[in-house]
């Protein structure tokens, strides 16, 4: 990608060839799965539940007989400027090849991570050379958006693993070292999830966004869940911390690293374990454990605590808002 100024001043961006081809490449039924439409296979070719008067022929090209549209066909650049939200043409390849995650500033292929306090060896995951199905899952099967996604990539939050396609979490220090590693399967089996912190990590720290600007810190149980959480609030400003629990440790070390900060709002879930973790645990009106909303407003931050308006996290309720919006959807004109 190459990046000049206009003689007014306005910034153009072009692409080589070879980034071009590549995302002529993308397979087209899984970009339009990423986008919320179901492909459904049709003898060698495909067409989408929601919109069955548009065929995709050899998974690269696309046609939409009914003629509705500003383009009724073409290429997969054609079909991020229709049914992507692309504007022009550049930003339809910068798109797609964030969604193979080429061109994007991602976390490096560390080989060895030493955590300072214990001693213990880190070895991260090697990183894949797309990131396919981490788009693919956190699109299509958790609601989120292109672009939010792109931004944990871009920040280095995020990452696929290239051995078993997991997404890797990693929580980083003031100097950008990576201390905390997580995993998160990107398929389900047998219905069940799978979970693990990579072995040697420290627990004291979690998954951050780091704005020295704002004062306000959003704590939250998981990244999917800050990620639906910036996806529906469009917060890009206060700062932002995954505790990967409801133990508070993680938030103990964020304070201690960055001063700045000082109001807290928790985002946990919408469960018995976040209740206790937030309004503590009474047992004969003695405080057997002492909550974090007493535990911070005694040290002197101001506490808040933002519960999701609908299922047990915030990403429930992203998915909830985004399938009330399917039938507003698919009656302005997509069917």
């Amino acid at each position: 990608m190459m990046k000049y100024i206009k003689n007014d001043n306005t910034e153009v961006i072009s692409y080589t060839p070879d980034e071009r081809n590549a995302a002529l490449n993308v397979s087209l039924t899984a970009l339009a799965a990423s986008l919320g439409y179901t492909p459904i296979r049709a003898g060698r070719h495909h067409y989408l539940k929601e919109m069955d008067s548009l065929v995709i022929y050899d998974d690269r090209s696309w046609n939409r007989w009914s003629g509705k549209g500003n383009r009724t066909g073409g290429t997969q650049i054609d079909f991020m400027l229709e049914y992507g939200g692309a504007a022009t043409v550049p930003e339809a390849i910068m798109k797609l090849l964030e969604f193979t995650g080429q061109g994007l500033e991602t976390a490096p292929v560390v080989e060895r991570s030493k955590t300072v306090n214990d001693g213990y060896s880190m070895i991260l995951p090697p990183k894949n050379d797309n990131f396919k199905r981490l788009y693919a899952y956190l699109m299509q099967t958790r609601g989120l958006s292109q672009e939010v996604v792109s931004d944990f990539v871009h920040r280095r939050l995020i990452y696929e693993d290239a051995v078993h396609h997991n997404i890797v979490y990693c929580g980083r220090d003031p100097e950008g070292n990576i201390r905390y590693a997580g995993m998160r399967g990107t398929a389900d089996i047998y219905g069940k999830t799978f979970k693990m912190d990579v072995p040697g990590n420290n627990k004291n720290y979690g998954v951050n966004i780091v704005n020295v600007q704002s004062d306000q810190l959003k704590v939250f149980e998981s990244v999917i869940d800050c990620m639906s959480y910036i996806d529906m609030y469009k917060d890009n400003f206060s700062n932002k911390l995954v505790l990967g629990m409801v133990s508070d440790n993680p938030l103990v070390q964020f304070l201690k690293d960055y001063s700045h900060i000082r109001g807290i709002t928790f985002c946990l879930d919408n469960d018995e374990a976040a209740q206790t973790a937030l309004y503590g645990r009474k047992v004969d009106g003695k405080i057997e454990k002492e909550g974090l909303l007493d535990k911070y407003c005694g040290q002197g931050y101001s506490v808040n605590v933002d519960v999701p308006e609908y299922g047990k996290d915030f990403n429930e309720m992203l998915l909830h808002r985004k399938e009330k919006e399917m039938p507003r959807r698919r009656s302005s004109g997509h069917r």
